[in-house]
């Protein structure tokens, strides 16, 4: 698993940079995909270099990808181990140029996320993790272990661009807030500490989570579903995630903090 970082790293940081090559044109080829959800040619040319990246390091390793078609489950039942790979989470803030978007690569083992890495192009930062190993955070060149903390105070990550109300509904306690743009950034900022928690109120898809999830678990915190249950890979037909929770620091009584329910 160890040896399967460092190419991982060195290709999440490749598509990075095929990102911020189309950050900054004036037509970044924004579309709207069939689900109404925004495709621009950044999420493409990232999609390109990471698709042909892993079928050269790992041909045998079936690869399911946010910008390409999904196999119907019949076919993905027979994966044991394949690569979940969300090309830049956080599409809207790209659009937006908030700078909050990622690169994320999991990889899935019997239906369990084993390893994950999730680059932040714009801060030249990438998180990683693999099963057993620890997580971790690389700064030019730099790496340090990350993990979940414990202040006296409850600080939630946040979206920029969803209403606080749409969450704070569902916590029953007080709380500080960061602001920040994609699912993935805000569940490495839970994992390095400087959040404690977030709660994700609406569609997401599994490559939404599958890097995160090793990371966070690795950093010593947990990604549930709203109503406290294990998030579920490859067992479905559909891909959608429920509403989830990333929860850092295990020792707060996160089931007492928060409300559990289910999106209908």
């Amino acid at each position: 698993m160890k040896s399967l970082l460092e190419p991982c790293i060195a290709l999440a940081e490749q598509a990075g940079k095929a990102i911020l090559a189309i950050y900054d044109l004036d037509d970044i080829g924004q579309q709207e995909k069939v689900d109404h959800t925004p495709v621009t040619k950044a999420d493409l040319a990232a999609n390109e270099v990471l698709v042909a990246g892993l079928q050269s390091l790992a041909p045998d390793i079936p690869i399911m990808s946010e910008e390409t078609p999904i196999p119907p489950l019949s076919q993905r039942q027979a994966w044991s181990r394949y690569w979940l790979l969300d090309p830049m989470d956080g599409t809207g803030e790209f659009i937006l140029k908030s700078g909050d978007f990622a690169v994320n690569i999991a990889l899935v083992e019997n239906n369990k996320p084993v390893l994950g890495v999730i680059h932040w192009p714009t801060k030249g930062v990438t998180y990683f993790a693999a099963e057993g190993y620890g997580a971790f955070k690389r700064k030019n060149g730099h790496d340090k272990a990350i993990s979940v903390a414990k202040p006296d105070s409850l600080t939630l990550a946040v979206s920029r661009r969803q209403k606080i109300e749409a969450v704070s509904c569902f916590i029953k306690t007080q709380f500080d807030t960061i602001p920040l743009g994609s699912c993935s950034l805000k569940a490495c900022i839970v994992a390095e500490g400087k959040a404690d928690f977030f709660m994700r109120i609406g569609p997401t898809g599994e490559w939404d989570t599958g890097a995160s999830q090793v990371i966070v678990e690795q950093a010593g915190g947990s990604i549930v579903d709203a109503e406290f249950n294990p998030l579920s890979y490859n067992q479905r037909e559909t891909t959608e995630n429920p509403d989830f929770i990333v929860m850092g620091h295990p020792e707060w009584d996160w089931s007492n903090l928060i409300k559990p329910h289910h999106r209908g």
